[in-house]
């Protein structure tokens, strides 16, 4: 049967990627979407950051799963099969757009990251859709309210973690300093005065002792589900105004949020200078 598989890994950011991405092909050519989550069954070395199989909090995806232990061999089968003659993987040839990948035909399996919307504006509706977000917890319902009881929110995303923790993952991505943010809040200010801001980090203690909120009122979110990524997700994405960290989870925040707020974005999405980024940025976001 043709189909489209897509190999899924990395955090839920790079995960909607490779989802949406996958997604995408499958409504072209209107054949079913299979998700290869063998990645997350095998053993990585100490510099790759632990990850779970995410997508799975939003109902509306209907793709097939293919789990790596779900049947015997798959893992050797995963290993060799770019050496298959009859295997046809599509490997992700630079980061930038690839615009040969729309022409990309059934069967054929993805294997890349994905990152632009180029890769599926043509079906963004379908897309915004699958990610539809389940319904808020009882602890997150009243920041749910307060966002929406404010008409100028702000949401500010603060990416530690691995970015600061571990220095091949500092290497290539880099860490935002607080000149970047302060470019981005006083651009707030001059374009909608003072505003609150709701700030999600994965390291909030830190954000309370050392982030600069530049005279605007701010809200730390706080809500301690490292296993339910996707609460934050959606509360950034009910706020007007985004400024997002170099990560491909805030960037989520702020497409799946509503339109006519400012979104702004960092200009060097990586520390490596030499990966081309220019179309991880959807035009309409401000760059600095």
């Amino acid at each position: 049967m043709k189909k489209f598989s897509i190999n899924i890994y990395g955090g839920l950011g790079n995960q909607m990627f490779q989802y949406a991405a996958g997604r995408a092909l499958s409504l072209r050519y209107q054949v079913p979407l299979c998700l290869d989550l063998s990645w997350f069954s095998q053993k990585h070395d100490a510099n790759t950051t632990v990850r779970t199989y995410q997508l799975g909090i939003f109902k509306n995806i209907t793709a097939t799963i293919q789990n790596g232990n779900s049947f015997p061999c798959q893992r050797f089968i995963t290993r060799i099969r770019k050496y298959l003659p009859f295997s046809r993987v599509i490997r992700e040839p630079h980061f930038a757009y690839w615009p040969a990948f729309a022409e990309i035909t059934p069967p054929a399996t993805l294997d890349g990251y994905w990152q632009s919307e180029k890769y599926f504006m043509d079906f963004q509706k379908e897309i915004r859709h699958d990610f539809t977000f389940p319904a808020l917890p009882e602890k997150a319902k009243q920041l749910c309210k307060q966002i929406m009881a404010t008409p100028e929110s702000v949401s500010v995303h603060i990416r530690r973690g691995d970015y600061v923790s571990n220095p091949q993952a500092q290497a290539f991505h880099g860490n935002l300093q607080q000149g970047y943010y302060n470019k981005a809040l006083q651009l707030i200010k001059d374009t909608c005065g003072k505003n609150r801001l709701f700030i999600f980090s994965d390291d909030p203690q830190w954000t309370r002792e050392n982030f600069d909120c530049c005279g605007h009122d701010a809200t730390i979110i706080d809500l301690v589900s490292p296993d339910a990524p996707h609460l934050d997700m959606h509360l950034m994405s009910l706020c007007r105004h985004h400024i997002i960290a170099n990560s491909s989870f805030s960037w989520w925040g702020a497409w799946l949020g509503q339109e006519g707020g400012l979104t702004i974005a960092p200009r060097r999405w990586f520390a490596d200078t030499s990966v081309d980024t220019s179309d991880i940025i959807p035009e309409k976001w401000i760059q600095i």
